[in-house]
């Protein structure tokens, strides 16, 4: 198993796994295609967001998003972990750890003063915890969220 970052020719399998970990963690949104087509090549432009993926025999199993941001009232950068997934099948592999360990050598390599991430879903919250627990992050609060689907619905949190 191998976590590096995507490359050009990888942008079906991102979709096929965009649209998976959509349709578990927010299944009151309508999926985009064309969004997610979007956001891939501006990594392939731009670095923003940077995708890091998981290969297992030349198979894409897993990916992570992953952002750069400069703070509003203090010098220097940080990174963020936006959204981690791995298909159903291979979670309890070392894929997650995998794409965490990449994006903590990423963060420090680029100077990060801090690194940020979790899970926005309450999808498996306890695992990512964990997860993130053992790469040394530490909790710090509680992330909120209030939710309407795209028909103006209560969407399932």
């Amino acid at each position: 198993m191998l976590a590096r970052l995507a490359l050009a020719d990888e942008e079906d399998a991102y979709v096929d796994l965009a649209r998976m970990a959509h349709e578990e963690s927010r299944p009151y949104l309508t999926f985009s295609e064309a969004k997610v087509r979007s956001v891939f090549r501006r990594y392939l432009e731009t670095a923003h967001p940077t995708i890091f993926v998981v290969e297992r025999q030349r198979e894409i199993i897993g990916f992570m998003n992953a952002t750069i941001s400069e703070f509003d009232s203090a010098d220097g950068l940080f990174t963020t972990q936006e959204v981690m997934f791995v298909r159903p099948d291979r979670r309890g592999t070392r894929a997650a750890a995998l794409l965490l360990r990449n994006f903590v050598r990423w963060s420090d390599q680029l100077g990060a003063i801090e690194s940020t991430g979790g899970n926005d879903n309450a999808f498996h919250s306890e695992q990512t915890r964990r997860l993130l627990k053992r790469f040394g992050f530490a909790e710090v609060g509680f992330f909120m969220r209030r939710a309407r689907g795209a028909n103006g619905q209560e969407g399932r949190l």
